[in-house]
Formats: structure tokens, sequence, C-alpha cells
């Protein structure tokens, strides 16, 4: 109690000189247990951030993106278990470089033997040629196009990827047909090529191949081409497995009415054997505009 005016004692506020024994101190000691929970607990955040970011970066390594092109190249395949070589057009659509290591396309398998290519850098937004050797193909499995893709991450990790092909482009199937497949005809580019050309006609040469394992023999080549016409080389005439022949082609206009419709000029060709077939390719390119010359310069444009 107090008397009067007399101020209120409350005592000393603040630290004990003289803490029990049993008491904790207090003061900084206290503060010092506070600060060691909370850096512990940044520590965390911050290695919480770097494991995350980490692993971030791993998902984007490993977002590895392709689309299949052209088949540029089908060689080898010489009879139906000897391996072969195939090169394929890739465009890494990724936000990655990585590194093409081979392929595996369908109803193939790798010779044991073969060496491992070397790397194909392919960067981002980039078109890229990768080349498989020591492909066999299995000839009693359906033909297809399909693809697996050997790649290297920019992470380091190596595995197989699925390309998107294009409508058309793949073209997978002609090795099944080079080692498997009856004699088949193929125009390899370019088709034909001018060799001379006056008022009335245009000499030309056209490259005929046969991707099959066995001699095709060609009964027919004419103009599928309504009034044009063609003199070629003499029929029958062969063309040996897995090569090549160029035979000597001469157009002439035949009806003007008809060339003046500008139809698109095609040749048809005829293959006899077990597996005869009958084709047609079309023809483009300088040949195709020397054929309107030569229509223009027979028939005149305003007749």
């Amino acid at each position: 109690m107090t008397q009067g005016d007399e101020p209120l004692d409350l005592g000393v506020v603040g630290i004990d000189d003289d803490p029990a024994p049993d008491e904790p101190p207090r003061g900084p000691g206290r503060w010092r247990w506070t600060i060691v929970p909370l850096a512990t607990f940044a520590a965390g955040g911050v290695l919480g951030l770097v494991v995350a970011d980490t692993r971030g970066e791993a998902a984007e390594y490993a977002d590895v993106r392709l689309v299949g092109g052209a088949v540029q190249s089908v060689s080898g395949w010489s009879e139906p278990d000897a391996p072969g070589r195939i090169e394929l057009d890739l465009f890494n659509i990724g936000e990655h470089e990585v590194e093409i290591l081979g392929l595996e396309p369908a109803g193939m398998t790798l010779d044991p033997g073969v060496e491992p290519a070397e790397p194909v850098p392919a960067p981002p937004g980039a078109w890229v040629t990768a080349g498989q050797d020591g492909l066999v193909v299995d000839c009693e499995a359906p033909v297809g196009d399909g693809v697996l893709v050997r790649v290297r991450d920019a992470g380091g990790t190596e595995r197989l990827v699925e390309p998107d092909l294009r409508p058309g482009s793949g073209g997978l199937q002609v090795a099944w047909l080079t080692a498997c497949g009856p004699p088949h005809a193929m125009f390899p580019a370019p088709v034909s090529t001018v060799t001379a050309t006056d008022a009335e006609s245009v000499s030309t040469d056209v490259r005929l191949a046969n991707t099959g394992t066995e001699t095709m023999e060609v009964v027919e080549l004419a103009a599928l081409t309504p009034g044009l016409d063609i003199t070629g080389p003499e029929v029958p005439f062969d063309v040996p497995a897995g090569e090549s022949v160029t035979v000597p082609v001469t157009w002439t206009v035949a009806n003007c009415s008809l060339a003046l419709l500008w139809p698109e000029p095609r040749l048809l060709y005829a293959i006899a054997g077990e597996e005869s077939s009958r084709g047609e390719y079309p023809v483009e390119g300088p040949v195709q505009a020397e054929l309107v010359l030569l229509v223009d310069r027979v028939c005149g444009s305003g007749s």
C-alpha cells in the first residue's frame, strides 16, 4: 500500500541478477535458440528451390520432340539377309539441342557387328540428316513407315524417341521392297533430262531404277499424255536388281487439239513377271517446260 502521493514501486523490470539454478538463462541466449531454427528453415528452403529447379531443368531436357522428313537414301540389301543403310531427315522442334545416335525402323533389326555411328548434333529449329548402317530387314514383318530414333538429350540421358512423320514423307517401305519385294520400278530424281530440241521434237534421257532383288523386265514405256507421243527404247528391256538404266525418249506432238489443253505430261510403264504391274510417273521441271514450248512451236498457242 502507498500513502499520499508516494509513487507506486513496481520493483525492477528486466533480467534478474541471480536467476534460479534450474531456470534457463534469459537474454541473448534465448535469442540464439530462436535464430538457429530460422536459419535451418531458410537453408532448407533454398535447398528445396535448388532441387526443384534441377528437376525442372531435367524435365525440360527430357522434352525431346522430333519430326521425321524424307528418306534421303536407301542402300545395300543386295540380298534379303544382307544389311543395308537408311538416311532420314529429322527436324528438332524442342527447345534444346540433342544428339542423334541411330535409327530403329519398324520391321528391322540392327546387325550386332555394326559399329556405332558418330552422333549427329540436332540444334532446335533445324533439319539434320541421320543415317543408320547395319539394318537387317525382317521380310516376314508387315511393311510400315514407323521408326524410333535413339537420342542423347541435353542432360546426357539416352533413350528412344518416336518422331511424328509428315504425311507421305517417310518412305521407309522402300527399304522393305528393296530387300524383300519383287522387282519394283522407281524413277530417281531427276526423272529425265533434256538432251536435244528442234522444231518438232524434244529428246530426253529417262532414268529407271529397279529397287528389287531380281531382274526387272520392262515391257512397255509410253506417253500417258493426251496429244503427245514418245519414241522410246525397244521393249522388252531389263533393269538389273539394285541398279538403274538410262534410256532415250523422244517426244512429239500427235494431236494439237488435245496438246493445247496443256495436260501434265506423264510416262506409262509396265513390268512383266510373276508380280507384273503397271504404273505412271509425272514428267516435271525443265523437260515439262520444253514440252510446253514444243506444243507452242508445233500448234501455236492461239490455234
